[in-house]
């Protein structure tokens, strides 16, 4: 049984892809997130580098690819069939885990770090959102570091409108 099931099953079959969907593209956002906000603030130097304002930007980008994916997800049309999908792809279950394990860890040890320079919920929120794509590059690059090939299906996985139009291509 993959080992995402037990986090998504005591859940209603179109809930469990709602769940999915949200998770998947908070975690494509908390990927994108950190570095934009890194180019932005050191590289164009529009503003200048905080910690708060960093913290900020990643709870609204992955709350917002999280509102975004379970609007996706209910919107999706063959919910079961989806479902056979997601749990019986390793791979999916693997990031998923890893993503998962490093905004529990990103949680906890962003606060540890950066405790007085900016609000505690803050931080501890902000760790979970930059923690979500930690757990994804480093998902790829063990995958990477295993010589598999690694391609854009892979970070979106099973995402309606992105994944579905990778699948079939």
């Amino acid at each position: 049984m993959p080992s995402n099931q037990a986090l998504f099953s005591s859940h209603p079959t179109e809930t469990q892809v709602v769940l999915h969907s949200a998770l998947r593209y908070a975690q494509i956002a908390s990927m994108i997130a950190p570095p934009v906000y890194l180019l932005r603030t050191l590289i164009l130097r529009r503003r200048p580098f905080s910690v708060r304002s960093l913290m900020h930007t990643s709870i609204a980008w992955t709350g917002v690819g999280a509102l975004g994916g379970a609007g996706l997800g209910y919107g999706e049309s063959a919910v079961r069939d989806r479902l056979i999908r997601i749990q019986s792809d390793a791979q999916q279950v693997r990031s998923n885990d890893y993503s998962i394990i490093s905004a529990t860890l990103s949680a906890l040890l962003i606060p540890a770090i950066f405790l007085r320079r900016a609000s505690l919920p803050s931080l501890v929120l902000g760790g979970a959102s930059i923690g979500l794509g930690i757990g994804v590059w480093a998902h790829l690059g063990e995958r990477l570091g295993k010589g598999e090939k690694v391609g854009v299906q892979d970070v979106t996985g099973e995402v309606p409108g992105v994944g579905d139009a990778a699948k079939k291509a």
